[in-house]
């Protein structure tokens, strides 16, 4: 939205109703800004950012004019930028996006994309102006409103291409009206993860990609979800973790040009990112100049960051540092920048991992909070489960695992439990977190409330033995039947490597059943799909998805059922069934017999 001098437009936004309760938001003064219609080439001014620890320093800035695009939310400042700091830095490093530009002690917006230029040597950067970064936060007082650049100051001829890395030099040469921008990205912070964990939370994986006999096989179809890694996002990894230590001393307070961080995680996985705090007002803030999720209305722990040093590299340069303690709330994550609220506590989801290696009598627990987002929860929870059963197992290779979940929300009727066991003969970590992630999305996206998750936990014990049981054969003791009769039935398993176990049982037949068709008698483990003569499964609220979890049987379970033909459905559906439990045995194979079923003689 753009203005024309003179016109008077109040924007009305509010951070997520939070400032809104306070009856009246921040309120700003015309003096504190320069706006966009009042930039004109050649203008000289300053940067503040953190380049080392927790000093704010100064590099200087020189405006070369308006990049105006259609709409006036992706217009820009162009500014050359210089000085010790920048040189310090090898240029415009990654962590510095949301630096507050000044001019004439007026701010103007906030560095957020490093760029390059043919006509100019020195590095050149991008400042998104201010008047679009208040409006992630509060209302523009006096009638301002984004703004037309003025004449003078707009590169005519000038064309602005957004890449996600600096380009060769050839193609700069190649294209001296063109500027080619790449976002100052937040950098990465990471620690807890490492090897494929690591690996999979920035690049994520498919949904379907997950081993089989898992139970969204044999859920009906939700909104798809999918398990995008951060990197989807634009996000890049710093290549050294911070963890969440860093100076000991007391710190600062926060002002323009400090350095903050928003994190996902944090406990015995951290992850998050940092950038620069551009403005505040009170205990309200604007930074980053740029989205770090593009998640809207979010929320995400506002955190205070100690750089170590600011690491000048040939292709980006990057800030090094880590995540310190949440001292608030990210709110808004818009295409301007991020705005939060200090003092105001996250609520986050707690997620609980206990893993126990039986084999070396190892037990380890994992403390992690997550945040409430269903984009990444998939992610997350795969990422960090991998991450504790790598840690404790210390290999990778087979075994078995009985693993029990519990899950409980604010917006739940009652929690979620179940308990699973799994084998593989190759992996055997892969089961459990993506059993848990599955029912977690199935849960999230449900379409009847909002299960509100405040809590999850995975309890696991792990052996290398492969504790598994095959159904080997299944006998009836007629062969034929009438309504009404009994079947009597003989099922036998066959352990790994081991003994024989037989198991008997009973099963009646109905006395309405039509005669002079066929039944079935079939022995199975787990759950099973939805047959072509059964009723589908349909939910009518969310206390139903969650007994239909709870109520689907596990693989140590061996169900006998028996089946009739539906003439109506033309299919089969099941009638009667027997289920026995053989706790701590994964049950495999499935076996049915089929049999005549005669009309009763007169």
């Amino acid at each position: 939205m753009k203005r024309r001098k003179g016109n008077a437009l109040i924007i009305l936004l509010s951070l997520i109703g939070i400032i809104a309760a306070a009856a009246v938001g921040p309120v700003y003064g015309q003096g504190e800004f320069l706006f966009l219609d009042e930039i004109e080439p050649g203008m000289r001014g300053i940067g503040k950012t953190i380049i080392a620890g927790d000093e704010i320093r100064e590099f200087t800035v020189e405006v070369l004019g308006v990049i105006d695009n259609p709409g006036g939310e992706a217009d820009f400042i162009v500014v050359r930028v210089s000085g010790e700091v920048i040189g310090l830095s090898g240029g415009i490093a990654q962590g510095m996006s949301g630096s507050p530009i000044y001019i004439d002690g007026k701010l103007i917006g906030a560095l957020s994309r490093a760029a390059a230029w043919a006509k100019v040597i020195t590095p050149v950067g991008l400042v998104t102006p201010i008047e679009q970064m208040l409006e992630v936060i509060a209302a523009l007082p006096g009638g301002r409103a984004a703004s037309e650049p003025a004449k003078g100051a707009v590169l005519a001829g000038v064309t602005l291409v957004e890449v996600d890395a600096p380009p060769s030099l050839a193609t700069i040469a190649g294209a001296p009206d063109t500027i080619f921008a790449h976002p100052v990205i937040a950098p990465l912070l990471v620690t807890g993860l490492a090897g494929r964990s690591l690996d999979m939370l920035m690049d994520g994986i498919g949904i379907e990609e997950g081993p089989a006999g898992l139970l969204r096989e044999f859920l009906p179809l939700s909104i798809p979800s999918s398990m995008r890694g951060l990197s989807s996002f634009g996000l890049r990894l710093a290549p050294f973790a911070g963890g969440t230590g860093g100076a000991t001393s007391p710190r600062p307070p926060l002002q323009p040009g400090s350095s903050i961080g928003v994190a996902l995680t944090r406990g015995d996985v951290t992850i998050g990112a940092l950038g620069t705090l551009t403005y505040i007002e009170g205990n309200t803030l604007v930074g980053f100049g740029h989205p770090f999720l593009s998640g809207g209305r979010i929320a995400f722990p506002l955190t205070n960051v100690h750089i170590y040093t600011t690491i000048a590299a040939f292709d980006i340069s990057f800030k090094m540092g880590s995540l310190r303690e949440s001292i608030g709330t990210i709110f808004e994550d818009r295409m301007a920048g991020v705005g939060g609220i200090i003092g105001k506590e996250t609520d986050l989801v707690d997620l609980s991992f206990g893993v126990v290696d039986l084999d070396r009598n190892i037990t380890r627990n994992f403390q992690i909070e997550v945040v409430d987002e269903p984009r990444l929860m998939g992610t997350l929870l795969l990422s960090t489960g991998f991450a504790a059963i790598d840690a404790t197992l210390d290999r990778i290779g087979q075994g078995t695992v009985e693993v029990t979940y519990r899950i409980i929300g604010d917006g739940m009727p009652f929690p979620l439990e179940r308990r699973d066991i799994f084998i593989s003969t190759n992996d055997i970590a892969v089961y459990p977190p993506w059993q848990l992630a599955g029912i977690v999305s199935f849960l999230q996206y449900n379409d009847f409330a909002d299960p509100k998750i405040t809590r999850i936990t995975a309890s696991m014990q792990i052996t290398r033995e492969l504790n598994a049981m095959r159904i080997n054969r299944l006998v009836l003791d007629q062969d034929f039947y009438y309504p009404g009769d009994t079947i009597h039935y003989t099922v036998e398993l066959q352990t790994f490597r081991g003994e024989t176990r037989v198991v008997e049982g009973t099963i009646d037949i109905p006395d309405g059943l039509l005669g002079d068709s066929i039944i079935v008698v079939r022995a199975y483990s787990g759950p099973r799909l939805v047959e072509e003569g059964e009723t589908p499964i349909v939910f009518e609220s969310l206390a139903d998805i969650i007994e239909r979890i709870e109520g689907l049987p596990s693989h140590d379970t061996l169900t006998v059922e028996l089946f009739a033909w539906d003439y109506i459905r033309d299919g089969l559906r099941g009638i009667g069934r027997v289920r026995t439990e053989f706790t701590g045995y994964f049950l495999y194979a499935e076996l049915e017999v089929e049999v005549p079923l005669f009309m009763p003689e007169d």
